[in-house]
């Protein structure tokens, strides 16, 4: 007969409902790729990079981004003023874990499209 587990053994899945509010949103991922690579985008170079997007679901994205605290928003005192986004230190963090399941699923057979907006050299 096996003992049950001890405390420490346990994991609790609840948070995964939390983290699949993050990953499985359409964008987002994308957003924190981007923004990884190239440290701050405004919203019309990140919709130019994004390409499909429009403009309500960009703006969506990254306000629930920056609710939950992946994104820093900061208004430039420029004129006429302009908005940058980048990642806060758990956005980044959150993009150093992609890179590994990036890594698992291209081992298992996928397959890296041209333009992949992920790099993990040089970053």
């Amino acid at each position: 007969m096996t003992e049950p587990p001890a405390v420490n053994d346990t994991v609790c899945f609840c948070p995964l409902f939390g983290i699949l509010d993050v990953v499985a949103k359409k964008w987002a991922l994308l957003i924190v790729a981007i923004l990884g690579n190239e440290g701050n985008r405004g919203f019309n170079e990140l919709k130019k990079e994004l390409g499909r997007i429009g403009p309500k679901p960009l703006s969506d994205t990254l306000k629930n981004l920056e609710r939950i605290g992946l994104v820093k928003r900061t208004v430039m005192q420029t004129s006429p003023p302009t908005v940058k986004y980048s990642l806060t230190p758990d956005g980044r963090t959150l993009r150093g874990h992609l890179i590994p399941m990036l890594t698992w699923v291209s081992e298992r057979g996928g397959a890296e499209m041209p333009g992949c907006p992920i790099r993990t050299k040089g970053t």
